[in-house]
């Protein structure tokens, strides 16, 4: 069964990004923080930036102290040159970076992260400032990467509710990835099972019901299986799916075991190279709609 890599998928968008940086004929700057020793961390923040400068932007990456970005930040949000503002999370991996993310100011939040876009995500409101319709509203970086794989690939449908026909279980319900992609692929239609360690919700239109559903007849109902569990003890095995089913893991851990990538119909085992890609999309994007 065919195995999606991502970056061939990213490639494509990153050539339209580059043209689109070329196009504004003004340069743009962006703001990355790293306050972790984390060596995973630490490559990530670096290819991030090699990504962003071959694309034409600039890109100033700094390593800070975790008790200075609070400062940087608001220091960020204040200088006129800095279009945008990217934090390595987590950075205390407690509700303190809740905070910090909710400190960047939204019209310099790359990431999408804060309470003013995912409360526009919940309210399905696509419109940046409620006014304007040339300026569109920003959706957080790997849900979009997530539905923009799946749309390329096919499985994504067309018109004002692509995917009224399917099923979906997310294994996350995090504010940042697994809420906001919960909201968005109902919104386009999907029933979704939305698990974390709290146990199952299902959001229909945005919103949340409670459900006794269960993890085996979630997923012996779906179309499309999503899961971002940090945890290396988490496994979905190959009996668990069923054969027409599209599985996408955007955890840094394997979710799956080897084998589903043999019985699924697509696989997808990363989203890394689209998450960066759709990063810069959201640059462009408050770029054009905040500092032009």
């Amino acid at each position: 069964m065919p195995v999606i890599d991502p970056a061939e998928i990213a490639e494509q968008y990153l050539k339209e990004l580059k043209d689109s940086v070329s196009a504004l004929n003004q340069e743009l700057h962006v703001a990355g923080f790293i306050a972790s020793e984390d060596k995973p961390s630490i490559a990530y923040a670096n290819a991030t930036k090699r990504v962003f400068d071959d694309a034409g932007f600039h890109y100033h990456l700094r390593q800070v102290q975790r008790l200075e970005l609070e400062k940087e930040i608001l220091a960020a949000n204040e200088n006129p040159d800095v279009h945008g503002i990217f934090v390595y999370f987590p950075v205390f991996a407690n509700q303190e970076d809740d905070y910090l993310r909710n400190l960047v100011h939204y019209t310099k939040d790359i990431e999408a992260g804060s309470l003013y876009w995912t409360r526009k995500l919940t309210a399905n409101d696509r419109l940046a400032n409620g006014e304007d319709s040339n300026k569109k509203a920003l959706i957080p970086c790997t849900p979009l990467a997530i539905v923009k794989i799946l749309d390329d690939i096919g499985e994504y449908g067309s018109g004002e509710r692509p995917i009224n026909d399917k099923t979906v279980t997310i294994f996350n319900r995090s504010e940042v990835i697994g809420r906001p992609l919960a909201v968005m692929m109902s919104n386009d239609g999907a029933r979704i099972y939305s698990f974390d360690e709290n146990g199952p919700l299902m959001f229909r239109d945005g919103q949340p019901e409670e459900t006794s559903v269960t993890r085996s007849e979630a997923l012996a109902q779906s179309n499309i299986v999503i899961t971002g569990v940090p945890d290396k003890s988490f496994c979905i095995t190959a009996n668990e799916v069923n054969e027409d089913t599209v599985c996408v893991n955007f955890s840094s851990e394997k979710n799956f075991e080897e084998a589903v990538a043999q019985k699924v119909r697509v696989f997808v085992p990363r989203v890394g190279p689209m998450t960066v890609a759709m990063c810069m999309r959201n640059t462009i994007r408050l770029f054009r709609n905040f500092h032009q």
